[in-house]
């Protein structure tokens, strides 16, 4: 139990930097960048919890930091100042450090952990001293009291720091993270500009309405992937749903999704699935891309309908499928393996149907750090050459030459945010060593201007850089990236909504004749004791 309570205490302790660090992201600035110094935090606790203070700034300066915008300290400079430091350290003194360090802002706590609680003090301060500090102080009994509490703590910092400061000493705001059109001083009147296609998804304010999008029941399970298409022949799109160990298929009908089957297995790691006709027989087969029981393997399989019900005609794959669709090929069945005990290193196959299994064929793409799960291709760049669009390891996103590897454009942004693992070779304390898998990326002309984009989500995570083996989402949204010539651009995103994105589709989900963008979100992890999973799926209109 005091494991699982200093686990609690490290992510409460997070949550806060993560707040408070993407609300300052949004701070204005032409007179210079915002210096902020981000004092080690004091931690008081039985436990030896130190590691914390390297972690705290590696946060701050991850999450905080933006070009030209935002600057924090480095930390040498920080601790050079500290080592001539002396007594109890308060606003006064804080700020006389933050002075030596011509900074802006001075950002410094405690962190307290006793009995079954966790005490969080924090003290944002101006070290000019024009305006009064910011003060947080609170004790979190369950996790469920923290995230309320730390919110408005974040929304005070916003409202009384950055904003403020933006509409008084700034000449020029920047431009708002969640609007993202093309501003009149900064795009030239010629640049070939993109629309959304729907106005809802131009996030121009902080609130949103019930009639941005449809929205399901809650379901008591983790949606790890989902994909849509007509599975049982009855010319009618289904939404087929896995969890770690199941199988769903449903049917949007009258507003509901109504299940129409469901297939257990004694796996358990399903991870992806993709609905596509590949043997050719005209019915669709369902591909699972699933791990082995210690997430150290590929165990996949695939079902088909037979006319009564859903078999199995594949078991026990050694490959992660995903499907694509090319220009003059249509849907197109990918298939990766593992080597090097690592799932981003394998060779990329066109797959085919054949001896009753599916097989590799023309190589797709050369294995220079991709996973299948975060991979796509197509004409991306509007000059007819097919490129592979993926993910690396850090969820960046990279656009590159299928044949050779060779990198042609790399994104300076983190997207996706998968929380599905693939457990490497334990470390050498005996710790798990997780390689967290991407999440899909789709090339889709969803306008019908005649040029594709890239469509993805975007998981906002507040402990990537602190702890390699653990994640935990916040906010999600989708957003569509289109080439500007230069590179991957925002052309449109939806709302965020709470949770996170587990997996995401485009297709006639409700049968109305119309695509639909379609969104698994995880509103409940369950990993905390006493809670249980929940999710549910969401739907945008595209016209």
């Amino acid at each position: 139990m005091k494991i699982l309570f200093y686990d609690k205490s490290k992510l409460c302790f997070i949550m806060l930097i993560f707040f408070i660090t993407a609300i300052g992201a949004s701070a204005f600035d032409a007179a210079g960048p915002i210096r902020v110094a981000v004092i080690p935090f004091k931690i008081n606790a039985e436990k030896d919890l130190t590691f914390l203070k390297d972690g705290i700034f590696d946060m701050f300066a991850f999450h905080l930091s933006r070009e030209g915008r935002v600057k924090v300290i480095n930390r040498e400079d920080i601790e050079k100042i500290l080592d001539s430091f002396s007594g109890t350290l308060n606003e006064v003194s804080a700020c006389k450090i933050g002075s030596e360090l011509k900074a802006d802002y001075v950002l410094f706590g405690s962190l307290t952990v006793f009995g079954n609680s966790v005490s969080i003090h924090a003290n944002l301060a101006d070290v000019a001293g024009k305006r009064p500090p910011l003060t947080f102080f609170d004790q979190a009994r369950k996790m469920d009291e923290v995230i309320p509490k730390i919110n408005r703590f974040a929304t005070n910092i916003n409202e009384r720091f950055f904003v403020q400061e933006a509409a008084t000493t700034r000449k020029k705001p920047l431009t708002p993270e969640l609007d993202v059109r093309p501003q009149p001083d900064i795009m030239p009147e010629k640049t070939d500009q993109k629309k959304s296609p729907n106005p809802s998804f131009i996030v121009t304010q902080t609130r949103k309405t019930s009639e941005e999008f449809w929205k399901s029941r809650v379901f008591d399970h983790l949606v790890n992937g989902m994909a849509l298409g007509d599975v049982d022949g009855d010319g009618k799109i289904e939404t087929v749903v896995i969890t770690s160990d199941a199988v769903h298929i449903y049917r949007a009908e009258k507003d509901r999704l109504n299940k129409i089957k469901e297939i257990e297995s004694r796996h358990k790691n399903f991870i992806g699935t993709d609905i596509a006709d590949i043997n050719g027989n005209g019915h669709p087969e369902i591909f699972v891309t699933s791990l082995n029981a210690h997430r150290s393997g590929v165990c996949s399989f695939v079902l088909e309908w037979d006319g009564k019900d859903y078999v199995r005609i594949v078991k026990d794959s050694p490959w992660y499928y995903r499907v694509v669709a090319l220009p003059g090929q249509g849907s197109v069945l990918l298939g990766q393996k593992n080597t090097a005990d690592t799932p981003f290193s394998g060779k990329i196959f066109e797959m085919s149907w054949e001896n009753s299994t599916y097989i590799p064929g023309k190589q797709a793409a050369s294995s220079k750090w991709n996973s299948l799960m975060g991979f796509t291709l197509g004409d991306v760049m509007g000059n007819g050459q097919t490129v592979a669009v993926a993910y690396n390891e850090e969820d960046y996103i990279r656009i590159t030459d299928p044949s050779s590897g060779s990198v042609l454009w790399k994104g300076g942004d983190r997207y996706g945010g998968s929380m599905q693992y693939y457990l490497m070779q334990k470390t050498e304390r005996g710790t798990d060593n997780r390689q967290y898998l991407p999440m899909r990326l789709l090339i889709n002309d969803i306008d019908a201007d005649g040029k594709n984009e890239v469509i993805t989500a975007r998981n906002y995570d507040m402990i990537f850089s602190l702890l390699k083996n653990f994640r935990k989402f916040t906010d999600t949204q989708i957003e569509s990236l289109f080439w500007d010539g230069i590179g991957l651009a925002a052309n449109w995103k939806t709302h965020k909504i709470s949770g996170h994105i587990s997996d995401f589709a485009i297709g006639d989900f409700d049968n109305d004749g119309s695509d639909e963008l379609v969104a698994a979100v995880i509103i409940k992890d369950g990993d905390i004791i006493g809670t249980s999973p929940q999710s549910v799926v969401v739907a945008y209109n595209l016209k």
